[in-house]
């Protein structure tokens, strides 16, 4: 008897942990990738780049802007070259409503205004 008593304490014990866990409790969801309207919210955008100029190109955060303001990105070669306007961060496969502009997702990846909806844009990073 005092054998199921003591599995019975232990399994409880056990039990009520692992019940908190699930309770799906508005911490345990996800983060809402978030979006912004504008180059000034656009997180590592690097300032007064010079088109030619030398850069360290990677797969993230890959915009710039020059004295004027224009957008760059680092290409290929590491080097700043012009680009189409960034506007600021959306997700991506989100509808979009102006071509011929770029994007950042959250986390930092390239996305161009392509029919319609935002797609991901690698085009300087591995081709030019």
């Amino acid at each position: 008897m005092k054998l199921i008593a003591v599995a019975a304490l232990v399994g409880g014990l056990v039990a009520a942990p692992l019940a908190a866990l699930g309770s799906g409790t508005a911490s345990a969801s996800p983060a809402t990738p978030s979006t912004c309207d504008g180059v000034g919210c656009v997180p590592y955008v690097k300032r007064g780049v010079q088109a030619g100029e030398r850069c360290n190109q990677s797969m993230r955060f890959n915009f710039g802007l020059d004295a004027s303001g224009a957008t760059m990105v680092c290409n290929s070669k590491s080097m700043w070259i012009s680009w189409s306007p960034l506007i600021g961060v959306r997700t991506l496969r989100s509808a979009c409503t102006e071509p011929s502009t770029a994007a950042q997702t959250p986390d930092g990846y390239m996305l161009s205004c392509i029919n319609g909806v935002w797609t991901a844009d690698n085009s300087a990073t591995f081709y030019r």
